[in-house]
Parts: structure tokens; sequence; C-alpha cells
């Protein structure tokens, strides 16, 4: 009874923490939009972002010295090695943001991105790449991702699209694709290692390496063009924001799995930003957003069952 009382508490609290993530979800890319736009370049505006969330984990590695002991034996790790490039899903997503949004639209990005994610979500539970063992695809939560792309979809309602251009729709799926397999290999890594932070740190290493060096090859053949720099803060808080969301990932996935982590995510993420438009930017939610918003809280709700244990050749 008691363990079954611990277990419970634990995934209030991991559940509290997606939520929480979803908030800051709501609002970084708020201001990444800024800053890309300011700036003239959405990548460079992106590697900035990186490099303030590296300054985040520096400054965190340097209260902890715990885990600094833990990342030297980063080799030593009991986890598979391609867990440890968790980080280059966020820089999939911004390189696909970047070659793909001007041409199909915010708003067929959004639903391919979010079909990706959702929907792999499901499929990472169901191999047991993630934290927690295998969790099958039960109706309930094939329901629940039916759900939550439907919800993606309706909030999208009513939003200009741009060109239907399927090579970049697929790799737009795609990078939400590597966005799941993400959450699942931090949140592996926090199980085992027992510290999210070290996790979350060598995430951002590889995520701003791996953007820095696409950066550093458009420089190289002079596809960058002049760039300015707003000197206003707040433009610069995307970073923080960013690492905060991928620390609270990978703790609530160890305890939720990674589709019931990302879909209380998106929920939160969703009412946020509406509540965030409607009061900043005076824009009330269309009934699309409202009844998407409701439709994606419906399909965390669907999503409660227990993990079964992972396959042997997962757990090395």
């Amino acid at each position: 009874m008691t363990d079954a009382g611990g277990a419970d508490r634990t995934r209030s609290v991991a559940m509290t923490v997606a939520l929480g993530a979803g908030v800051c979800g709501a609002v970084q890319p708020k201001i990444n939009a800024v800053l890309g736009s300011r700036v003239g370049s959405a990548l460079v505006a992106s590697l900035v972002n990186f490099l303030v969330a590296l300054l985040f984990v520096i400054v965190a590695l340097s209260l902890r010295p715990e885990t600094r002991r833990l990342l030297r034996g980063v080799g030593s790790w009991p986890v598979p090695r391609w867990t440890l490039t968790a980080g280059l899903g966020g820089a999939i997503v911004v390189l696909a943001g970047a070659v793909s949004v001007e041409t199909i639209g915010v708003a067929l990005f959004s639903v391919a991105f979010f079909a990706g994610q959702i929907t792999f979500s499901l499929v990472v539970d169901g191999m047991g790449v993630g934290p927690g063992g295998r969790r099958p695809m039960t109706s309930s939560r094939l329901q629940a991702v039916v759900l939550a792309v439907a919800a993606v979809v309706i909030a999208q309602l009513g939003r200009p699209f741009g060109e239907f251009a399927p090579a970049l729709v697929a790799f737009v799926v795609a990078s939400g694709a590597a966005v799941a397999f993400q959450s699942a290999f931090n949140g592996r890594i926090a199980s085992v290692t027992g510290d999210p932070v070290a996790a979350t740190s060598v995430n951002v290493a590889v995520g701003t390496i791996a953007l820095a060096t696409i950066i550093g090859g458009m420089v190289g053949f002079d596809r960058l063009g002049p760039l300015h720099w707003p000197s206003e803060p707040w433009l610069y808080a995307g970073g923080a924001l960013g690492v905060t969301v991928v620390l609270s990932l990978a703790i609530a996935s160890a305890a939720l799995g990674v589709l019931r982590a990302t879909l209380a995510m998106l929920a939160a993420q969703m009412v946020v930003a509406f509540v965030v438009d409607w009061t900043v930017q005076d824009e009330p939610p269309t009934l699309g957003v409202l009844a998407g918003a409701a439709l994606i809280v419906l399909a965390v709700a669907l999503v409660r069952r227990p993990p079964v244990p992972a396959p042997a050749n997962l757990r090395q």
C-alpha cells in the first residue's frame, strides 16, 4: 500500500512538472519568433537560445559537484550509446522550422510536427525505448493519440496554410518523431543515473554542437545575411525556458512514459498559448482553439495504464 501511494505521488509530481514544461513551451516559441525576426535568421536565433541554455547548464553544474562527477564517467553509464544523441532532436526541429515554415506555413508546420511527436511518443513507449518499461499500444492509448492529433488539427483551423510540399511536410513529421525519441532518451538517462540534470547537460551540449556545425557550414558557403542584435534582455530568455522544458520532460518521462508526459505538456502549452494571445496580444481564442484544448486534455486523461517490464535486449 505504501509503495502504491509513493508511486502515485511520484506520478502526480511528474504530471505537475510536465504541465510546467507546457507553460514554458507556450511562451518560448513566441520569444524565439521575435528574436529570429529581429536578428534576421531563425537558425542563428536558435543557436543563441542553445548557447543561453548551455550557460544555464554550466551554472547548474558549478553548483552540483555530484553531477560533474557523474558526467566525467559518461562513457560508463549503463545506457545504450545512442541515448546520448538526444540533443540532436532539438537541432533537427530548428532546422526543420528554418527550411519549411516559409513554404508550408506555421499552421501546417504545427500539425505535421505535433502529429509526428504525438504518434512517435506512442511508438517509443511501445518499443520500451524510454524509461519505465514497455507500454503496450492499448486501445485507450491509440484513442488518446487520435484525439490529440485531432486537437492540433482543429486548433489550427482558420489559420493560413502555405503550400503543401510533401518532402518538407515529411521532414517536419520526422522532426516531431526526433523530439519523441529525445524525450525517451533523456528520460532513460535520468532514470538510470538518478540525475536529470546530467541528462539535460548532455542534451544541451550535443544540440549546441550540432546546430553550431550547421550554421558554420552556412557561413562557409556565405548563406547567412547581415545579423542585427536587439538590446532587450527578455528576447534572450528563450534558452532558459528551453532548458527548463528539456529538464522537465526528462523528469516527467521517467515516471509517466513519453506519451503521457508529451500530451500533458502539449495540453498546458495549448491552453497557456491562447491565454497569452488573448491577454497580451488581444487575440481571443477561436472555437477551434478551445475545442482543441478540450480534446487534448481528454487525451491526457485516457493515458493511464501502468507499464510492463521492458524486453531484455533494451535494458542494456
